[in-house]
């Protein structure tokens, strides 16, 4: 019997030994996970400092928007106030900065009393070009692509 126990510890000690085999394996892939979870853990905690960083961003942004608008709006009045007046100064059949620019209208439409705008937006929707129209009102084709974009983005205003 003697040998035969000695064959069962000799089996006992190989189990004994796989055995904490598998708890070293165990433990390691237990510490593996562990390194992982943190790893993930400081990258969430890394984009969450950047969301807010963007947030912030994003609302600042949002301000100067807002700010850019609000002189947009003004620059629009002001330029149909400039336009108004530059109106009112011109007499009727005369138009100086067509002779200093070289566009010199040579029929005027009637004036209706409105704003140079209004008269190349109806000038516009009668179906002329830009340039005939800079030729009737004595303006420079530039000046009268400004104002139909201007009408253009008066129009998308909510």
């Amino acid at each position: 019997m003697a040998v035969e126990e000695i064959v069962i510890l000799k089996n006992l000690e190989y189990w004994v030994l796989a055995q904490a085999g598998l708890e070293v394996i165990l433990i390691l892939l237990l510490v593996f996970f562990l390194m992982k979870i943190r790893a993930m853990s400081k990258l969430i905690g890394h984009s969450q400092k950047e969301e807010n960083s963007a947030a912030g961003r994003l609302k600042l942004l949002a301000d100067q928007l807002a700010a850019l608008e609000t002189k947009r709006i003004a620059l629009e009045d002001s330029l149909g106030l400039l336009g108004e007046k530059a109106f009112a100064v011109t007499p009727p059949g005369s138009s100086r900065r067509g002779v200093a620019t070289g566009y010199q209208g040579s029929t005027l439409p009637q004036s209706t009393g409105g704003s140079l705008r209004l008269q190349v937006e109806d000038l516009h929707s009668q179906g002329f070009s830009s340039a005939e129209i800079a030729h009737r009102l004595g303006l420079h084709p530039m000046e009268v692509k400004m104002a139909l974009e201007l009408s253009r983005l008066k129009a998308e205003q909510p």
